[in-house]
């Protein structure tokens, strides 16, 4: 079992870096310390505390969770067999970078699977569920800088938006997708966005009250394409943001 990481004053792996881990309850989970050791770095990554291209030091890891190397290395192969890092030279791994076209492509399928998953939830949210709903676009009115606080409550919006679907696989495959592409994400958060996707948020609850729900799938796929877009014009066309 992972023992409370020590201090980070001489590691390159620094206890910022897994903030989240102390505020997503499922991350608090304690598995086997391979699984919680993936989990970590994965999360990381989507979060974008490591760069495209950045090695993931054993040696500063294994110091960090003050484990052996031998399951920061499993966990580096897990993550190698999902393909968010590769091994290079020297058994070092790095972190994998995509392509602004395959960020663009993973937002566009999440945008139809969300639009599908909101037409098929909207008359199931009860009045609970709208009342949340409300309130989390009043709480990130207030939030000017994609940080930990704006993460966490956009995804418990969408959760929360599509949870009565009944379509597990759906979610699943949304909330994946969601992942893949967060960091990018981060890297466009500018305060204007925040203040557009919170404005749209709006729009997509408004047409579930108004029991719209066509109309809340469209533009709740017009959402997640408006990010896409934001992405566009950050990246440079064709390009990553830095490789491995």
């Amino acid at each position: 079992m992972v023992k409370n990481p020590i201090s980070e004053k001489s590691l390159g792996v620094t206890a910022a870096r897994f903030a989240r881990l102390s505020l997503d309850p499922v991350l608090r989970e304690r598995k086997t310390t391979s699984d919680y050791i993936a989990d970590a770095l994965r999360v990381a990554i989507y979060d974008g505390q490591f760069a495209d291209g950045e090695e993931l030091n054993q040696v500063e890891l294994a110091g960090y969770f003050q484990v052996s190397r031998a399951p920061i290395r499993e966990a580096i192969r897990r993550l190698q067999a999902e393909g968010l890092v590769s091994s290079i030279a020297h058994r070092r791994a790095v972190v994998i970078g995509l392509e602004l076209t395959e960020i663009i492509e993973l937002i566009e399928i999440r945008a139809v699977i969300e639009g599908y998953l909101v037409e098929k939830a909207g008359s199931r949210l009860n009045a609970e569920s709208i009342q949340r709903l409300g309130r989390l676009c009043d709480e990130m009115e207030g939030i000017e800088t994609y940080d930990y606080n704006w993460v966490m409550k956009n995804w418990e919006f969408h959760r929360v938006m599509y949870g009565p679907s009944g379509s597990g696989a759906a979610i699943d495959m949304a909330e994946q997708l969601h992942q893949k592409v967060e960091r990018y994400i981060r890297q466009t958060g500018r305060p204007e966005r925040l203040r557009s996707a919170t404005e749209e948020h709006r729009r997509i609850l408004a047409e579930v009250e108004r029991k719209n729900f066509a109309a809340a799938g469209a533009k709740m796929r017009d959402h997640i394409f408006n990010t896409g877009e934001e992405i566009r014009r950050h990246f440079p066309a064709g390009g990553k943001k830095s490789t491995d």
